[in-house]
Order: structure tokens, then sequence, then C-alpha cells
């Protein structure tokens, strides 16, 4: 049975929603793959957790699901790709339908999380010209939890500033 979704909130709101010892989970949502990402208990830094393999949604909610009870996690920033001028296209639409879906399962408050160029970003620390196909892979599976702490840290640091 489907819970009924908590509503996007302001991002600033989160520093009051998460307490002491809570986390804000931080996700990057691709069509084959979801980075994961936990915030530390004090809410100072973003720590890349896992990449999820996307087989079907009540796979991913159920790993979703171990990895918020297991680190008591009371809110979510989902990365948005917005477009350089700062419009929303499809992409950022899919997300939005995507991330629907799967707040659907859980009574978390969230919000949205500008992640242009987060991949982007991480993948020049991973540039070198020769590399195996398997070495490739498992880059692809680091660089989808990476952005997704990029992401999250880029929300925190927001939240500090203005706090």
């Amino acid at each position: 049975m489907l819970n009924e979704t908590k509503k996007e909130v302001d991002l600033l709101d989160l520093k009051n929603i998460v307490e002491s010892k809570h986390k804000i989970m931080g996700l990057d949502l691709g069509k084959k793959r979801i980075g994961v990402s936990i915030s530390t208990s004090d809410i100072s830094g973003a720590l890349p957790l896992r990449t999820i393999q996307y087989s079907g949604i009540n796979d991913l909610v159920d790993e979703l699901s171990e990895i918020i009870k297991t680190h008591n996690v009371k809110a979510m920033v989902i990365g948005l790709p917005i477009n350089m001028d700062g419009s929303e296209g499809k992409s950022s639409q899919s997300i939005r339908d995507k991330s629907n879906k799967i707040l659907s399962f859980f009574k978390l408050p969230y919000c949205f999380w500008d992640e242009r160029l987060s991949t982007a970003a991480v993948d020049r620390f991973y540039e070198t010209s020769s590399k195996t196909r398997q070495k490739r892979i498992n880059q692809k599976k680091d660089i989808d939890n990476l952005a997704s702490a990029f992401i999250l840290e880029g929300a925190l640091e927001y939240i500090k500033r203005n706090s």
C-alpha cells in the first residue's frame, strides 16, 4: 500500500526537520543506476554510500527502506537536472515523475537540488587515458554515488550559508 507522500519542502526547512543524530539522504536518479549518499549526523558533510542498479521500483524501494532504517534518515535531497539557462526540461520532468513514484512509499520530507554538472565534476577525478572495460564499469558505479554526495554536499552548504 502506498503512503501519502509528504510535500516538497524548502531546502532551508530541512535543517529544522532533521534533528541531532538523524541524517539526510541524497539521491542521484538515473535510468540504470541510482547514486545514494548520506549526510553526517551533524549535517556538516555528505558521504557517498552506494550505487543501486535500477531493476524496478519495488526492488529500489526495498533497498532505500533498508538504508533509511539503518541510517536513521529523516529527509531526502534529490538531484534535479536543470538546463544551463535555469529552466526545467524533459529530463527534469522525468526525474520529478520517478521521484514521485519513489516518494509515494515514504513519509519523508524532501526537496530537489540543482544537479547541473555534478556528474561532470566527479568524472574529472576519474580521467585517465587507458582503462580496462571492468574499471570503466566500476567507475560508472563510483561516479553515481559520488555525484549523489556532490549534490547533497551542495545542498548542505546552501543550508549552512543561509541559516
